[in-house]
């Protein structure tokens, strides 16, 4: 079988040309299969139909292998390898453009060779190339990427919070975590067209922390890191709950341990009771297993008990503004006092430090633990919350839940 492979290196749309250019030349050659991929073969990332290439060679059902050029099959040096695989397995390798790749004689070996050495120079000096054009780019305080996340426009060349979308973007973190960070369930709550995979990206986007220009605070932030810490933690404890529970995520999915084993407990009905079961057959507390109304009630507990500490030291603690902000307030106090002297035509820079400030001041710069207290202690507050409403709350304060064997008590360590 004649297997041909076209690759180019990028997903955009501009090397669509390029890789159906490609295809068209190996299936006229006589190719019985073509495989096509969209991935770099420089930066040692996934590559399925390289992959599989390998896989057809090593089966033993190709007899020639097919490209453009040698550098279709790899620019990372393991076009070598591959070559040289061939070779064991009597697999020919034609390029469309050069004839015959071949290891197995002196001069085929060095030709080989040295193509594979110039096409991994060729890419290195071209990523040595871009990354000098950012880094330049930023040393003189303009982006260095064209596209900026949702809720963020370039002006000037520098990054700042989109007045038309700014709101609408925090309305949709708000959102995520209301939803206990369920992407799912947000994109169908909200009607949006973002794609999960979309959201994703942009929940990890440093700039919504306040990076860009390759510095921290060089723009305003659309979240705390204390909100960003919280989203973390409930993706993470969802992350950890698949393929674990095929049902709807329960209120201790993945979050309580066994002591013994380091094992989550799985959650088994007994009848009309649910308990938290460990359930590793070499841990000594196998089998043993307490009531899910047991745990939860010592949790709720807990929470009472930390919603008060934190309201006592909401009470002693001064509010603090992010360093950016204390220096762009300072600015505004010198200029209006020079304003008040008399200086004239400060009117725009002083709307402009406003403007900033005001910006700065939109998101909170930490959590309000001052009204939590009186909402814990509401009777009912807590004991009717549902899994999803209480789990929130549960993967915010509490660091873990472990089982320690006793039917009665487990061990909660807050955060």
């Amino acid at each position: 079988m004649r297997v041909g492979l076209a690759r180019v290196s990028t997903t955009k749309r501009a090397q669509d040309i390029s890789i159906e250019g490609q295809v068209r030349d190996l299936e006229a050659a006589g190719c019985d299969r073509v495989l096509a991929e969209r991935a770099s073969a420089y930066s040692g990332g996934k590559r399925p139909a390289w992959e599989e290439l390998w896989s057809l060679v090593a089966s033993g059902v190709v007899s020639e292998v097919v490209v453009i050029d040698q550098s279709r099959l790899s620019r990372s040096g393991d076009d070598m390898a591959f070559l040289a695989a061939c070779a064991q397995q009597g697999v020919r390798v034609q390029a469309l453009t050069g004839g015959q790749i071949e290891v197995e004689s002196y001069s085929g070996f060095i030709t080989a060779g040295v193509l594979s050495v110039m096409n991994q120079a060729s890419s290195r000096l071209v990523g040595a190339k871009v990354r000098d054009g950012l880094a330049r780019r930023r040393a003189a305080g303009y982006l260095g990427t064209g596209r900026l996340p949702f809720g963020y426009c370039s002006q000037d060349g520098r990054a700042a919070p989109d007045p038309t979308t700014w709101t609408q973007a925090r309305e949709r973190f708000d959102g995520l975590l209301a939803a206990g960070m369920n992407i799912n369930q947000w994109i169908r709550d909200s009607g949006t067209d973002v794609s999960h995979t979309g959201v994703r990206r942009w929940l990890d986007h440093p700039m919504l922390r306040g990076f860009a220009h390759g510095q921290w605070g060089a723009v305003p932030a659309l979240m705390t890191w204390q909100e960003w810490e919280q989203a973390t933690r409930l993706r993470q404890s969802r992350a950890s709950a698949i393929g674990r529970t095929a049902g709807r995520l329960r209120l201790f999915t993945g979050l309580v341990s066994c002591s013994e084993c380091g094992r989550c407990c799985h959650r088994q009905m007994d009848g009309a009771v649910a308990r938290l079961k460990c359930k590793s057959p070499s841990c000594t507390f196998y089998g043993r297993s307490i009531q899910e109304a047991v745990v939860r009630a010592q949790v709720l507990e807990a929470l009472r008990t930390r919603a008060v500490e934190l309201a006592e030291l909401a009470g002693t603690v001064q509010h603090q503004e992010p360093p950016e902000a204390i220096e762009l307030r300072a600015q505004l106090h010198q200029l209006e006092a020079l304003e008040r002297s008399g200086v004239a035509g400060l009117a725009p820079a002083l709307a402009d430090l406003r403007g900033r400030l005001g910006a700065l001041q939109q998101v909170p710069s930490g959590p309000r633990y001052d009204g939590l207290a009186d909402l814990f202690a509401t009777p009912g507050t807590l004991e009717l919350a549902t899994d999803e409403e209480l789990r929130a709350i549960v993967v915010e304060f509490v660091a873990s839940v472990r089982f320690l064997g006793n039917p009665r008590r487990v061990e909660i360590t807050l955060r």
